[in-house]
């Protein structure tokens, strides 16, 4: 069949045969892909959690603790403990094993004295 083609669409074959093959060799690259190799340890931040929350997939609870953090009430490092329900995505970063969690978040509330500042050189 391929010796009776007319030589104006041989090159349309060949085009297509070029094609296949390349198709072939991608269809083998992707069976061959590890769904489960680790990609790497990521690391949240409270840039991560603001792009997560101004997302369209973002859930209630976490666009509302983001309107309070964007109005000084509140902050990113304090979601656990502040944030009333936890929103899911926090919930679901924790449980990741390639995520990690700033060791230092929840920072702790800073206390706030009955006296003034004092300045340390008076």
């Amino acid at each position: 069949m391929i010796q009776s083609l007319p030589p104006h669409a041989r090159a349309a074959y060949d085009r297509l045969m070029t094609s296949c093959g390349e198709l072939e060799a991608a269809r083998t690259r992707a069976l061959n892909t590890d769904l489960k190799a680790p990609a790497g340890t990521r690391y949240v931040t409270a840039e991560l959690l603001a792009r997560l929350a101004s997302s369209r997939r973002a859930s209630a609870d976490l666009i509302h603790y983001a309107t309070r953090v964007a109005s000084g009430e509140c902050s990113w490092e304090r979601v656990e403990v502040d944030a009333t329900p936890v929103p899911p995505e926090v919930e679901e970063l924790k449980a990741d094993p390639q995520i990690l969690w700033p060791a230092e978040w929840p920072t702790p509330i800073a206390e706030t004295g009955t006296s003034p500042y004092r300045i340390p050189w008076e």
